[in-house]
Order: C-alpha cells, then sequence, then structure tokens
C-alpha cells in the first residue's frame, strides 16, 4: 500500500454525538493499524448505512491494558463506562480468545462532523481501512460545504 494518510473506523450512530457533540476527543480501538501517527486522519463511518460522517487528526497514539485506559482517559473516551465494558469484554479481538490485550488509544484534535453524512466511496471492513491521501482527497472533496464548524 502507499504512503498512510489516515483511517476509516466504523462507530455506531449512538456515538457520534458523544465524539463530536460532547467534544470527547479520545477515540479507542483493538487496533493492528500501527502506521497511523501523530497528524494522521481518522474518518468515522456508519457500516449500516455505509455513511461517513465525520474526521479528526491523530495528536498522540498509545497502546495500554484497557483498565488502565479507562482509568486515565475516561473523561475523553468516546464510550461511556458501560459501553468501554462491553467493547473491552466482547470485542472479537479482545474477548475470550484475548488475541490482544492492548487497546489503541488515539487522541484527536480538529473533530468535524459532517453537516451532511456521505456516501462511502470504499470498502470498509468491522476492523477499519487505511487511506492514501489520494483517498482522503476523495472525501474532502466530497465534504466541502458539508463540515460543520467545531
Amino acid at each position: 500500500m502507499r504512503d498512510v494518510f489516515g483511517a476509516i473506523f466504523p462507530i455506531s450512530s449512538e456515538n457520534v454525538s458523544s465524539l463530536f457533540d460532547q467534544r470527547r476527543s479520545v477515540f479507542v480501538k483493538f487496533s493492528k493499524f500501527l502506521k497511523l501517527k501523530k497528524g494522521s486522519k481518522i474518518v468515522f463511518y456508519l457500516s449500516k448505512e455505509k455513511k461517513l460522517v465525520g474526521e479528526g487528526k491523530i495528536t498522540k497514539v498509545e497502546k495500554m491494558n484497557p483498565k488502565i485506559a479507562w482509568v486515565r482517559y475516561k473523561k475523553q473516551i468516546f464510550l461511556n463506562e458501560n459501553e468501554y465494558n462491553q467493547y473491552v469484554e466482547k470485542s472479537p479481538i479482545s474477548g475470550k480468545n484475548r488475541k490482544m490485550t492492548e487497546i489503541a488509544i488515539f487522541m484527536l484534535k480538529d473533530l468535524k462532523r459532517y453537516r451532511n453524512q456521505i456516501d462511502c466511496m470504499f470498502n470498509v471492513t468491522p476492523s477499519g481501512r487505511y487511506l492514501t491521501q489520494e483517498e482522503y482527497q476523495r472525501i474532502a472533496k466530497r465534504t466541502r460545504g458539508l463540515v460543520a464548524k467545531g
């Protein structure tokens, strides 16, 4: 794959508000997306609707034990405590089989919710997908005038 510019990650429609409206700036995911770094973009995707809903820019990436992550970032994480605990316990990546014991912490800035959801032009798996700069530019072109001030 060409240079990684960012990623598209699925988010539930219930969590869009906490991320964008309540300004909770920490996105957590059991993830192998190790090429993401400070300055990378994350675009958020509603799986059922196949729509892109907003984006943010990574300021920091960390991996840590999920319990430590909750204690350190609970007021900033886009999930409430119950949702977080369910994700940690039931995630196919972290649940019973414990394939991963650390959760990725993506600290974000410049969170922007799109005024109108836009059709996703890429296939996105439940774990997400990397984006090249050219692919991100295709998204940015479709969101011009559709980004809410934030």
